[in-house]
């Protein structure tokens, strides 16, 4: 009974503490519940108990929850207050075109590894994901490229020939020829004549990365209707190309031929002082080609030449049944050549060249009873240059002698120039200089040989892109050193071209040739007409 009665008053003492846990939910910051309320029929609810309870929860506790309908519910509680933190505000700028990102120098040591691993720009490389200051630059900005202007509209296209780019064209003109004999005034042989005229041509140039090869060639033929004595072919073509054994060291491979035809007033046409009139021009073929090398030494470049050429002279054949044996006088001509250049700027390049060569005649006596076999040696200096692109070409000037096998024959000698001047002062007109010394074979009795200067000028303008029109003159001054006989040679002409398209041009031209010689009854004057079109691709 005693342990009863123990039992009972500890009880007791429990009994109000157990009613307010059954009655009253506590508030929990952790978690934001609300605050305390007042059971329905409860009261007011119980002051809250200033010492917190530190009694763990049985498992068999809990929270009855609070009756649907509260008469006066109570403010919500968030728990305890927060402390304002303030956002820092950034202190970037924001652009409408932000700068792109820095890239490395392409010089730099970074450029060269990402290059190296195969990393595109916008790749990462992971070992230096932030350029150094010092080799860092702002991306290039890729600019929308331009379209290129055609310098040419209306050039041939051309096409393709094996590795080669070509170019053909075919080309008839009608004209009229006051004096195609170039008969002397007064003379039987001195009549005008229409005459039609074809020329072809085809040219080709390499676009290789090593090697290189350029060429060119032409064929025409007049035909007079009322002076068929006078039609003649003529033609002219060379090439060159170029083999690149290694970096400074070069072959160099190189041929050309020309074809013509003698006047009538040749002075080579003497037939032992019987009749000159022909009844067919007598032709002229030379032909002939060279091989040599290149060493470039840093700024200095040596070039060893050897070349052969072929001179051919046809038989003349006069109306009165006469033959001059001009093929006698054939020869073939042996040189070799050493050039050195110098490489002053890119534009100026001077050199010094010698040459020297041996000319064999197919027999030792010609048509006129000379032995005319002969070394000549000459030796020039000049300059290949490109001024501002306003005047580019060469110039060059020396000296030549030649000895001849006859004793009868004296030396050939004296100064020689060789001209080759481009002038540009507009981009609309173009004036051309050429002039050339050259020292010739000839059958005149006694004489060494014939020396020629030449000098031509040229200016073409561009009226418009498709129309260009063309003044030229010249003069060119022949002496036969031996032989008193001097001839000098005038000629003057005006030509047009129009591009209808890139493949049809019309052409229209006029020349004026005169020649005075001190020997009588061979002066002559011609004015040649003529009209064309051109078919070219």
């Amino acid at each position: 009974m005693r342990a009863c009665a123990t039992l009972a008053g500890a009880l007791g003492l429990v009994a109000p503490a157990l009613a307010q846990n059954l009655e009253l939910r506590p508030s929990s910051d952790d978690f934001g519940l609300e605050a305390p309320t007042a059971r329905p029929g409860g009261g007011a609810p119980l002051p809250a108990d200033p010492t917190p309870a530190t009694t763990t929860p049985l498992p068999g506790d809990f929270y009855p929850e609070p009756a649907a309908a509260s008469p006066a519910p109570a403010a919500a509680n968030y728990g305890k207050p927060r402390p304002f933190k303030p956002t820092p505000k950034s202190n970037k700028k924001t652009f409408a075109n932000p700068l792109p990102d820095l890239a490395p120098y392409p010089t730099s040591g970074e450029a060269r590894r990402r290059t190296a691993l195969g990393l595109r720009r916008d790749d990462i490389d992971p070992a230096l994901l932030t350029p150094a200051p010092t080799t860092a630059m702002p991306a290039p900005i890729l600019a929308h490229p331009r379209p290129k202007i055609d310098p040419d509209p209306y050039a041939p296209i051309g096409f393709d020939a094996g590795a080669l780019r070509a170019h053909a064209y075919s080309e008839t003109s009608l004209g009229y020829n006051s004096n195609p004999n170039q008969a002397a005034p007064g003379s039987t042989n001195l009549r005008s004549s229409t005459f039609l005229r074809e020329e072809i041509g085809l040219s080709g140039v390499s676009d290789w990365s090593n090697h290189s090869f350029n060429g060119e060639m032409r064929l025409g033929y007049d035909d007079f209707f009322n002076a068929s004595s006078a039609n003649a072919p003529d033609g002219a073509g060379k090439f060159t190309s170029r083999i690149d054994v290694a970096r400074d060291t070069r072959i160099n491979l190189d041929g050309n031929y020309t074809l013509s035809t003698q006047y009538q007033t040749s002075p080579n046409l003497y037939n032992n002082g019987a009749s000159t009139q022909l009844s067919s021009r007598p032709l002229v073929a030379v032909y002939g080609g060279g091989l040599g090398a290149s060493q470039i030494f840093n700024r200095l470049e040596l070039t060893l030449r050897g070349s052969f050429e072929r001179n051919y002279w046809a038989d003349a054949h006069f109306a009165d049944g006469s033959t001059q044996y001009l093929s006698r006088d054939s020869y073939d001509d042996y040189g070799a050549s050493l050039k050195a250049t110098y490489e002053l700027t890119p534009r100026v390049k001077p050199f010094l060249s010698g040459d020297v060569d041996e000319r064999i005649h197919d027999t030792k006596y010609g048509s006129t009873g000379y032995a005319r076999d002969s070394v000549g040696a000459a030796v020039s200096v000049g300059s290949t240059f490109d001024l501002t692109h306003l005047i580019t070409g060469s110039a060059s000037a020396g000296y030549e002698d030649r000895n001849y096998q006859d004793p009868r024959l004296a030396n050939l000698r004296g100064p020689i120039f060789d001209i080759s001047l481009i002038w540009t002062p507009t981009p609309l007109t173009r004036v051309t200089l050429r002039g050339l010394t050259t020292m010739n074979e000839t059958t005149v009795t006694a004489a060494s040989g014939e020396i020629s200067r030449s000098t031509t000028l040229e200016i073409a303008h561009d009226l418009r892109r498709n129309l260009t029109l063309t003044a030229m003159g010249g003069v060119e001054y022949d002496t036969y050193p031996g032989n008193p006989l001097v001839q000098t040679y005038y000629n003057a002409g005006l030509k047009a071209e129009y591009h209808l398209t890139r493949t049809v041009v019309l052409k229209g031209a006029y020349q004026f040739q005169r020649m005075v010689s001190n020997q009588n009854n061979s002066d002559y004057t011609a004015n040649i007409l003529t009209v064309g079109l051109r078919l070219q691709q």
